[in-house]
């Protein structure tokens, strides 16, 4: 068929548009979203991660993300990071969110995963439909600010075998990410394709 034959003309419009379509969503899995905290602190975590919850006050902001897991569509549970960044302005605050690291009310593990992070994993049952879930804590101060994060997921029939390790390897990648803020962008948030 000639590519002048309507049929052709409206087939290759179709597929430019299917192509516009499914490009973004494809871009998407592999680029960075960028945030940043009140010109202190920056982090990054990828594009599909939908944020779940993000507040702001003047001496806290927490954003929260859900991580897609193909194994929990159709349940009500979830993979999930969030992230909470505390104003850290007298040594009685510094003080204070350092006595809060070294307390848990779990049985905790203390366990050593990024460098400068102080890392703390246990075990919980969801009391709604007694899902097993695994918690990893971690925190530190990152200019003037302390800085916690948490990352839970479920124990899903559905899920990998090597579940656990690849979420550990999400929490050591986001982990890596947040430091102090760079300089970019004043907008707070850039979306950066992964090198």
């Amino acid at each position: 068929m000639p590519y002048n034959h309507p049929m052709a003309q409206k087939t290759f419009v179709l597929f430019l548009f299917v192509t516009g379509l499914l490009a973004p969503a494809m871009a998407a899995a592999t680029d960075l979203v960028d945030f940043t905290i009140v010109n202190r602190v920056q982090f990054s975590v990828p594009a599909n991660w939908p944020v779940i919850a993000n507040k702001s006050t003047s001496e806290k902001t927490v954003f929260a993300f859900q991580i897609p897991n193909p194994a929990d569509k159709g349940t009500s549970d979830s993979s999930n990071l969030s992230i909470i960044a505390t104003d850290l302005r007298t040594a009685q605050d510094r003080d204070a969110f350092q006595t809060q690291a070294s307390s848990t009310d779990h049985n905790a593990l203390e366990k050593k995963l990024v460098d400068g992070w102080g890392c703390s994993t246990f075990s919980a049952i969801q009391r709604s439909n007694q899902t097993q879930y695994v918690i990893w804590d971690c925190r530190r101060i990152i200019a003037d600010c302390g800085v916690s994060v948490r990352i839970a997921w479920p124990h899903l029939p559905k899920n990998p075998p090597d579940y656990d390790a690849q979420m550990e390897i999400v929490l050591s990648n986001f982990l890596t990410s947040v430091g102090p803020f760079k300089g970019v962008p004043k907008s707070g948030v850039l979306r950066r394709p992964v090198n």
